[in-house]
């Protein structure tokens, strides 16, 4: 597993199609890293080595659907808290709503909206940093009242 501290968030983009990974990996970068998985056995194997700050999911490729995979890695300890975006075509309420239940926290249509995907990688990566935040607070791991406050007042900006 990589842990070695980074200096921008790690975006895990999966998909079967060469031009959406193409598309993603120019909307995200310069401001976020990017690795990339083509299918969702390799999605799995990817953040579980990788351990990224957020995964953009596809749910139809061959071999493992989206919704398989988001189901394994949130099954796993090691991956279950990464948020994971469905990024699809399959864009009906049922389909979003599986995805939903599978543990995503968001749904993008295709074809992706760069802005749209910049916002919601945004918000998804301040929530969960949040998240981490209130978890080591709860956790009492958190000791230093002035780093408590400049942490909390880096998430509030």
């Amino acid at each position: 597993m990589n842990l070695a501290p980074r200096e921008k968030p790690l975006i895990l983009v999966a998909d079967d199609q060469a031009t959406i990974l193409r598309i993603m990996t120019s909307i995200l970068k310069p401001e976020y890293d990017v690795c990339i998985a083509t299918d969702g056995r390799k999605a799995i194997e990817v953040a579980r080595s990788q351990l990224p700050d957020l995964i953009l999911l596809d749910n139809m490729m061959p071999g493992m659907t989206g919704v398989e995979a988001c189901l394994g890695l949130k099954a796993d300890p090691i991956t279950q808290k990464i948020p994971v975006i469905f990024v699809t075509s399959m864009d009906d309420k049922h389909n979003e709503s599986v995805g939903l239940k599978a543990g995503a926290v968001d749904y993008i249509p295709k074809p992706p909206s760069a802005e749209i995907v910049r916002a919601r990688v945004s918000v998804h990566l301040r929530n969960n940093l949040s998240q981490k935040f209130i978890e080591r607070l709860a956790a009492g791991t958190l000791s230093d009242i002035e780093a408590i406050r400049l942490e909390a007042r880096a998430l509030l900006l």
